[in-house]
This record gives structure tokens, C-alpha cells and sequence, in this order.
């Protein structure tokens, strides 16, 4: 769409794309936010301006799954004045990595365009993070909502494991095992604070569940069994980040009497 100023006549040729009959164009990044220069002139006697653009995509849709038909743009263009001005494509966020050709029409004139998307992996979990109050079972199973909102597949297997850490920070760490520490030297002094800074790593927690691959778009629920190691000390504050992906997983565990 193009207007011009308030009381003026508007000519919708005023505007054009800018360049010969064998100028294309060309768009990239993630399918929301594909961005791409739009060169412009304007022809006309009277200062105008854009609002749309239209489009031609059999293979693209937009934000909302529908056929992509044209695009918001704003572009203010005096008399004469030519500019290259950088537009955005939002399409629907599930669309694949790739190429795409299509075409973009202004002021009666029609270009070809390529659309070049980007892969995006956007795994998602929630809850964020949960509370285990461990006894003296070892296996423990939460439920949680797993999606893939971005556009590629996401395998994810049937087990994991990452370390958990003992609740004391590196602080206390340090003072615990200078405390302990054979004081003739300061080389036993490190090598004090060295032990028990490595004696904050108790263990590997174990992660079991079935494998399932999330297609773009996406969303289920999944039950995820959660193994402690031997060893835990009752009474006691235990930690663990796991990561899947882009996604991160916080596991606090709060031994009991009983653990």
C-alpha cells in the first residue's frame, strides 16, 4: 500500500523497487525474524509512503499458519529520493532450514526473492526445576511438559547423567579444607582445599526415560526417573544442572534422616 500526503492525489507507481528487471532480492534468519534490503525509489511528485508490501509464497505461510499474501513495511520516500531500507519477514515459526524463492510485488512492479532460514533449536521444559525430598529410596519420577518450538527434530534418548554437588559454595569449601589441612606448608594447605573442593562432587545423577523425537511444533508429557548415587549424607542439601539441549533443568535434593 501506498499513500501520499493528506489532500494529494496518490499514484500507486509512485513507488518502485529500485534496480532493472534482473534485480532479486534476498531475506535470512530464523523463520520470525527473517530480515533482508529493500532498495526503493520514489518517481512521483509528492513525498509518499509504504505500508505493505505484497507477496507471492506457495511454500511459506505466516505467524499464524496462514498463506503469507504480504508484509507490514514502513518507508517514508520524498520526490526523486531513493533509499535502501531493511524490511522483516515473520513466518511461521515451525517452517524448516532452508531455501525459498518467492516473490515480492510494489507499485505494479514484481521481483523475485530467496528466503534463506536459519535452523532454530528451541527446546523447552517445564517445570524449570524441581525439589527432590530424598529417603531412602533411590529412584525418584517427576512429569513434565517437553516442546520443540523451534524448527528442526529433537531426539531425546532414553537416558543422561550429570554430576551433583554438595551444597556448599567454594567459600566454605576453601575454609573447610584449610582447616583440615596439615598447616607446616602452604602446599599442604592447597592441597587441603583442593580435597574438599573436589569432595563437593558426590556423585552422578542418573536420568531415565523413553525416547521420544519432537518434531517442530511439537508438545507432550513425559514421565522422567530420576536415580541418586550412594553415598548421599543425610540431612543435607544436594544440587544438579541438567541440560537438554538449550534448555536447563534445576534438581535440588534435600536428604532426609532417613537417606
Amino acid at each position: 500500500m501506498v499513500t501520499g500526503e493528506p489532500g494529494a492525489s496518490v499514484t500507486q507507481e509512485a513507488i518502485q523497487f529500485a534496480g532493472g528487471d534482473s534485480a532479486s532480492l534476498f531475506f535470512s534468519g530464523p523463520p520470525q525474524a527473517l530480515s533482508g534490503n529493500i532498495p526503493l525509489v520514489n518517481n512521483g511528485v509528492e513525498k509518499q509512503k509504504i505500508r505493505t508490501i505484497g507477496v507471492a509464497a506457495e511454500s511459506l505461510q505466516g505467524p499464524a499458519s496462514l498463506p503469507l499474501t504480504e508484509i507490514p513495511f514502513y518507508a517514508k520516500l520524498y520526490p526523486g529520493q531513493q533509499a535502501s531500507v531493511t524490511g522483516m519477514i515473520a513466518l511461521d515459526a515451525t517452517t524448516r532450514p532452508g531455501k525459498y524463492e518467492f516473490q515480492l510485488t510494489l507499485g505494479g512492479k514484481t521481483l523475485p526473492a530467496t528466503a534463506q532460514v536459519a535452523e532454530v533449536v528451541d527446546f523447552r521444559i517445564t517445570p524449570g526445576s524441581i525439589t527432590i525430598l530424598a529417603g531412602s529410596s533411590k529412584t525418584y519420577t517427576r512429569r513434565f511438559v517437553i516442546e520443540n518450538a523451534g524448527n528442526v527434530d529433537l531426539p531425546t534418548g532414553s537416558k543422561c547423567e550429570c554430576p551433583i554437588f554438595d551444597s556448599f559454595d567454594l567459600i566454605t569449601g576453601l575454609l573447610t579444607g584449610l582447616h583440615k589441612a596439615d598447616r607446616t606448608s602452604a602446599e599442604t594447605m592447597v592441597k587441603g582445599f583442593l580435597n574438599e573442593w573436589a569432595d563437593l562432587q558426590v556423585g552422578t545423577l542418573v536420568i531415565h526415560r523413553s525416547p521420544v523425537t519432537l518434531h517442530p511444533g511439537d508438545k507432550t508429557t513425559q514421565d522422567v526417573d530420576f536415580k541418586l548415587p550412594d553415598g548421599l549424607k543425610p540431612l543435607r542439601h544436594y544440587y544438579a544442572n541438567l541440560q537438554l539441549y538449550n534448555a536447563i533443568l534445576g534438581v535440588d535434593i534435600y536428604t532426609t534422616a532417613k537417606a
